[in-house]
Order: structure tokens, then sequence, then C-alpha cells
């Protein structure tokens, strides 16, 4: 089986009954010449095998999506696995044998849920609000820039709030980093003109970000790659001398050692971008298997290393500032930007349900496009209520819902399986496993 399709459950639960709307009754012929025709029954929920698409992007793991969904590398990277309706990668469900797309049963789904796997950085970058969005969108529309055209910036009028929950230790930069800390990092560093293109945050705390981003960002190509080779160089004599346990230590010195750190790595995968050094604004965190990290509108981010459920807003809309061979509009970005510093937006699970059985859990977000919550079973029953798309990480499970009479037969989801819900109702898990689920917020 290729990478590009995802494996599923083996068989598809029978479908299970709900109980049929209401039905109007008849008015007389006198106040009313036709009837009223009684509501259809509601459709029954099913759950049915879902198979997603692989992105193989240049950054992606070589091993940890093929392991997950139990596949041998093929020596392509494999950078995210879409569990969605995205048009780009729709994935398909499996209905009594016949595969097609997963929209045609569930309509477009609000978010897209994905597995992230990366090795290497990904752009610093921004998504719109809404108004940002459908304001740039309609700009776009009526000047007749095409949707696919590598320059568009906005190629839907949605927001783009994103969810990652780490699987693996996961490091990403998010928000800008208290100025006194960053200032401290750069003065460390000991590269002037480093120095003087963060002086901005000395003078104004709660926006000079903005400034020196646009200083780093719109240098002429040639002093961007030689700024970020002196960074690289500087960041590599630091290390030497605060030595290996310094960033564990915490103080000062943990800072200083987190960056020339982050520097070695952003240079080993985009070398001579002067992105290199716009990343050291940005709070730099290390997400324990288990927390999430929301990235809202407006905020600057990049995600640097590691493994991820990730959820989002349906959107294709990003505005790059760097660490990228893709289109930068530095203009755009800052326009878009919210420069206030702010601490990182990382979030502890939050239980909903615990017994016997297992737990279930989410992450809050202040958005409604989406709701994650993950299902850890450890040999009883748990329920999720209305979920929309489920993925085992670990273990076996099967997912049943309840039939006219009684039970339908359960969909079993072992490691890297997927199955969609076709209505909204209440499931049941059975077994020992751990299981996200991803839903609409509304």
């Amino acid at each position: 089986m290729s990478a590009d399709a995802h494996r599923a459950p083996g068989g598809a639960a029978r479908p299970a009954a709900v109980s049929p709307a209401d039905g109007g009754g008849t008015l007389t012929a006198a106040r009313q010449p036709s009837p009223v025709v009684p509501a259809a029954p509601a459709a029954p929920a099913r759950v049915l095998p879902l198979y997603g698409r692989v992105q193989h992007y240049a950054w992606g793991s070589r091993d940890a999506i093929y392991d997950l969904l139990g596949e041998p590398p093929t020596g392509e990277p494999a950078a995210e696995l879409w569990l969605g309706t995205h048009p780009l990668a729709p994935a398909e469900v499996d209905d009594a044998g016949r595969r097609r797309p997963a929209a045609q049963l569930l309509g477009e789904l609000p978010f897209l849920l994905k597995v992230l796997a990366a090795d290497k950085a990904l752009s610093l970058q921004v998504h719109p609000d809404r108004a940002q969005a459908r304001a740039g969108f309609d700009a776009e529309e009526l000047a007749r820039v095409p949707r696919d055209a590598p320059a568009r910036r906005y190629r839907d009028p949605n927001h783009k709030p994103e969810l990652i929950v780490a699987l693996t230790p996961f490091r990403a930069l998010a928000g800008i980093r208290e100025p006194r800390r960053t200032l401290a990092i750069v003065e460390a560093f000991g590269v002037p003109e480093l120095t003087a293109a963060f002086r901005p945050l000395a003078a104004d705390p709660a926006r000079g970000a903005a400034k020196v981003l646009r200083s780093l960002l719109t240098l002429p190509r040639d002093r961007g790659r030689a700024l970020a080779g002196e960074v690289t160089r500087a960041a590599s004599i630091v290390a030497a001398r605060l030595g290996a346990g310094a960033r564990a230590a915490g103080g000062g010195d943990a800072d200083v050692a987190g960056a020339a750190d982050l520097v070695g790595l952003l240079a080993e995968a985009h070398p001579g971008d002067v992105g290199i050094a716009a990343a050291l604004l940005l709070n730099d965190v290390t997400l324990r298997p288990g927390d999430g990290l929301f990235q809202p509108a407006r905020l600057l981010h990049a995600y640097v290393h590691g493994v991820g459920i990730e959820i989002m807003a349906t959107s294709d809309n990003v505005l790059r500032g760097g660490l990228t061979p893709k289109h930068i509009d530095v203009d755009e970005l800052l326009r878009v930007l919210d420069p206030t510093p702010s601490g990182a937006p990382v979030l502890t699970a939050q239980p909903v349900r615990t017994g016997p059985g297992g737990v279930v859990r989410y992450w809050p977000v202040p958005v409604d496009d989406f709701v994650l919550a993950e299902a850890i079973c450890v040999g009883g029953e748990v329920t999720l209520h209305r979920p929309a798309v489920l993925l085992a990480v670990d273990g076996a499970v099967e997912v049943s819902v309840a039939d006219q009479d009684g039970e339908a037969p359960a969909c079993p989801l072992a490691r890297g399986q997927a199955a969609v819900l076709t209505a909204p109702t209440t499931v049941t898990l059975r077994g020992a496993g751990r299981v996200f689920a991803a839903r609409p917020g509304r």
C-alpha cells in the first residue's frame, strides 16, 4: 500500500437507527389546501473507515508517520497525514466496500485533523483573523489574482487558528518573548549588527518587535546571509562556552544556551536565512507529550521539531516571514502581526470524564471551529460525545454506536487507523489504547 493511502479498519459498522423527527399533522382544507409532509427520519449514524492522505514536504520525518501507519519507510520525508475534507488532499471513506471522498458523506468539515512530524523547522509565520482574511481574500479576488499563484496571500476568506498536541517532545516558537530576556540573549551573542537590529525592543518594549522584524527581514539578500552566518558562528561559540548542561540549569544562561542550540538547528535546516536571527524574538518552548500549544490569529510562530496531533480551521491562509523557500511578504505579515510580548500559549489537558474504563480529556481553545479530545482506554468502556473523526495512536479499541435493536457491530481501530461518524452521536470505545477525537466546536 502506498504512503498516500492511510490504512483503515477492516470492517465498517452496520447502520445504527436514530429516532425519527416528530412529524407534523395536516390542517383542514379550508385553512391549508396542502398537507404538511412529515419530516424525514434522521439519517442513522454509522462508523466508517477513513483513509487519510500523506503530504511529503522536505521538512518532514523519514520514519514517524510511516511507523504510525505500520508501513516501511520509503526514504521520502512524510510531513503530515491529513484526515479531513480539505480539497488539497481530501480523505476517503470506505462505505460498504466503495471508496469515495469523505465530503460526499459528511459535507465540508470546518476543521482539518493532522498528524504532523517535523525533522526540520517550518517557516516563521502568522495567520490572519477572520476580518483580515475576508478583506484580503476579497481584495485579491477583485484583483483577479489566481488562487494557486505562489504570491497569493489569501486563498480563502477564513481564519486559521491551530492547536498541536505533542506525541513526542515537541519544540516550537510561539509569541514574542519578554524583551528584557531577548536583549540579554542578543548581548551574549556579541554580534554588533544583531545588537543594532534588536535596539527597538529597548526603546519600545510593547511594539518594538515589529521594527526588529522589518529591520531584519528587509535586509538585502547578501547582508541577510552574512548576518545569518555571523549569528550561527556566534551561537556555536556560546554553546561551547556554556556547555551541554546550561540549558537545563535554569536562569539567564539557560535562555542563552537554548537560543544557541536553536540557532544551530535552524542553520542546519535553513543555512543563510536571516529568519535565523528573527527567530530569537520568540518564546522557545518544548512541549512534553500531552501538552498542547494553541496558535491564535496574529501570533508569530514556527514549529521546530517533533511529532504531534494538529487540528486547525480549514484554511490555507499563511503569511510567511522567513525560514522557507516559499513566498515571503514582510509588509503583509507586519500588518497582520500582533507585536505585543506574551507567553507561549501552552495548554494543559482538562479531564472530562474519568472512570475504571479510562479517561477522556480535551484542550480548551477560544474558537468554535473545532474541539480536540483524547480517550485513554485501559480495558473498560469509555464514551465520546459527537466525535466526527477518530484516530488511534496506540493500542487497539472497538468503536460502537447504539442500534435500534441494541448495539451495532463494532468498528475496530488499531494504531494508525482512523474512522468517521456520519452523524452526531455518542460512541463507546472498548479496549486498551489512545484515540484522538475531533469535532466541530459549534
